[in-house]
């Protein structure tokens, strides 16, 4: 591993962002432009178009950017995973958004969780803009990634829009270049009014890495758009659905097992999820958030909207009745996880809600959660 590469990373664990320049050259540059710009003109009128669902054969250089390696091996090499997959690919067109973390309380761990995953493991997913023009519309807060929302910043709301925060920076991405960051940090996006925004937006996830995903069930890339592509990233492509398909098995092994109380094929399914002895009580945290969500596919509790591919595909592996048992087995960790009166954190992407934002539950380890499926 070269020197730049080590220090990118440790740019990455400190602040939570990395500037990448010069990742695109001018030539390829232009051609680039013209190949999203056809996207964009096929898509609805949006302030982000999803390139992989408007793409064609002499538009294909856009995803393709997205696979090869200057955006790929470097995320890999970034997350230190032995490999790694896009889980979407998006246009900017638009901007303007206040202050906030891309974290949900209700569908995954609370904070202190996520943040104690990425201190000892690293992170396990990293998201990208790559500027197609002059780009300086990015707000970030350096180091929040790695801490809780400070006095100034909870008395701020996200509709209050980018408001100065005491810390803050903005990123400047001339055309070709790109950043890099990790996405619970602190961020927001000045409006670009007029101006023309064609910023490549991508997040890549670690398969086989320290850790496990902090999304439960993302939808993943597809392969509905392959056939528009080089050979080379077709075969990219199939090979990312193999590794959705593999955690995805391993996920469902392992909630099986702990539906049917099977502790040592529980405890092999963990480790197979979370490599790393350090932080496995995120990913518990995670898998509890898959089986509720599951459970609630199947019992048509869920609004359609949620209802996801990847969901259903989960829930059908499971009947009704197994999943009211492992939710069962995940009745005690889940009350640690609620408060009994409702919370709220401003720049947080949730509403009020009894599960705590922050904190973990204390005194509460992967030993204890196979003890209480006992009691």
């Amino acid at each position: 591993m070269s020197l730049d590469i080590d220090q990118q990373r440790q740019d990455l664990m400190e602040v939570g962002y990395v500037v990448v320049r010069d990742m695109i050259p001018p030539a390829e540059l232009q051609e680039l432009r013209a190949s999203v710009d056809a996207i964009v003109d096929r898509a609805p009128d949006s302030g982000r178009v999803t390139m992989t669902d408007w793409v064609d054969r002499a538009s294909a250089n856009a995803v393709e950017l997205c696979f090869d390696d200057r955006v790929g091996e470097f995320s890999r090499q970034l997350l230190e995973a032995p490999d790694v997959a896009p889980l979407g690919m998006w246009v900017l067109c638009g901007s303007g958004t206040g202050w906030h973390r891309d974290i949900h309380p209700h569908d995954m761990a609370p904070l202190d969780g996520l943040q104690e995953d990425v201190r000892l493991n690293g992170p396990p997913y990293v998201q990208w803009n790559i500027a197609l023009y002059d780009d300086n519309y990015l707000q970030v807060m350096p180091g929040s990634h790695l801490r809780r929302n400070n006095e100034d910043e909870r008395k701020i709301e996200r509709r209050f829009g980018v408001v100065p925060l005491p810390g803050a920076l903005t990123v400047e991405l001339k055309a070709g270049d790109g950043v890099v960051y990790i996405n619970n940090i602190l961020h927001s996006a000045t409006p670009n009014e007029e101006n023309k925004r064609r910023t490549l937006h991508l997040g890549y996830q670690a398969f086989g890495g320290r850790g496990f995903t902090h999304f439960f069930l993302p939808a993943t890339l597809g392969v509905h758009f392959i056939e528009h592509l080089a050979p080379w990233a077709v075969e990219k492509c199939l090979h990312f659905e193999k590794l959705h398909a593999q955690r995805h098995d391993d996920i469902a092994l392992t909630l099986g097992a702990i539906g049917v109380g099977d502790e040592a094929a529980f405890m092999e399914g963990l480790e197979r999820l979370h490599r790393s002895e350090h932080a496995r009580m995120t990913t518990l945290v995670v898998l509890s958030k898959v089986a509720y969500t599951i459970r609630e596919y199947k019992n048509g509790s869920a609004e359609d909207a949620a209802n996801g591919p990847c969901i259903q595909d989960m829930a059908e592996r499971f009947s009704a009745e197994e999943l009211e048992q492992l939710w069962e087995r995940f009745s005690v960790l889940d009350g640690k996880l609620q408060a009994d009166t409702e919370q709220y954190e401003s720049l947080f992407q949730s509403g009020p809600m009894k599960y705590y934002f922050y904190d973990m539950p204390a005194d509460f380890g992967v030993e204890d959660f196979i003890a209480s499926w006992k009691r």
